[in-house]
């Protein structure tokens, strides 16, 4: 019966929700939970390999410090919304910032009135426009306070082809009812309420500034440019490559 009860308070707020006439640009931080270098068990493995685990420790103390400065912004409107990295030109020349950025890295794009989720992604040496499927929300009746925001939980699985079968990686969200905005970072969106955090495979993002409704204009752009894929055929693509690379290792 309370999951009954929570889910016509959902439905009724993701109603409301698509009738706001709300634009404004939301920024988030990245926060890595646990680098490889805290890991007991990497740094067991690697007591003999000294050099490799100062160079990995190295990687991981650039990241923390790049990341400091770096914000990813998610502009939107009624229907649409881009989320994408900060372009900081002279972050961008650092070599550990690809690393910093890791999944977060493209534009992403959602259009809820036409269903649309897709992601503009330079890799391989080519850039990509990947189509997304549908995310399969599980709406959780917990909640917990963020900021000013009660927060409910939701959770969903990431699918990937990846070269030694299907990998399924979890990702919780927690959105605010109270702000009638149905995306989030990563492209995540079509929840009842705008995403303060996401966490997928040790990492976190979270709301660091909202500012709805800005005297400013906001336009949102969508990518066009790019060879279109499926997530799917993306991912095959990725294994491919990599293949052919193991092969090119051993002659």
């Amino acid at each position: 019966m309370a999951k009954y009860i929570l889910t016509i308070i959902l439905i009724l707020a993701l109603n409301q929700c698509f009738s706001q006439n709300n634009i404004g640009i939301v920024t988030y931080k990245k926060q890595i939970l646990e680098y490889l270098s805290e890991q007991e068990d990497f740094i067991k493995k690697t007591e003999k390999r000294p050099k490799y685990y100062n160079n990995v420790l190295t990687i991981d103390l650039n990241t923390k410090q790049l990341l400091k400065d770096v914000n990813f912004y998610l502009k939107f409107n009624k229907d649409e919304a881009i989320f994408e990295a900060e372009n900081i030109l002279e972050i961008e020349n650092n070599n550990f910032y690809k690393m910093a950025i890791a999944e977060g890295k493209g534009v992403f794009y959602n259009n809820i009135s036409k269903i649309i989720s897709e992601v503009q992604k330079d890799s391989y040496g080519e850039l990509f426009l990947v189509s997304y499927p549908k995310i399969n929300w599980q709406l959780i009746n917990e909640t917990k306070k963020i900021g000013e925001y009660i927060c409910y939980k939701a959770i969903t699985t990431k699918i990937t082809n990846g070269r030694n079968g299907i990998i399924e990686t979890p990702v919780t969200v927690w959105y605010a009812p109270e702000l009638y905005i149905p995306f989030g970072p990563l492209g995540y969106s079509v929840l009842p309420g705008l995403i303060l955090e996401l966490e997928i495979y040790r990492v976190k993002y979270y709301v660091d500034e909202i500012n709805l409704n800005p005297s400013e204009k906001i336009y949102i752009k969508k990518p066009t440019q790019g060879k279109a894929v499926t997530k799917k055929e993306f991912d095959q693509i990725g294994n491919e490559i990599m293949q052919n690379l193991n092969k090119e290792r051993k002659f």
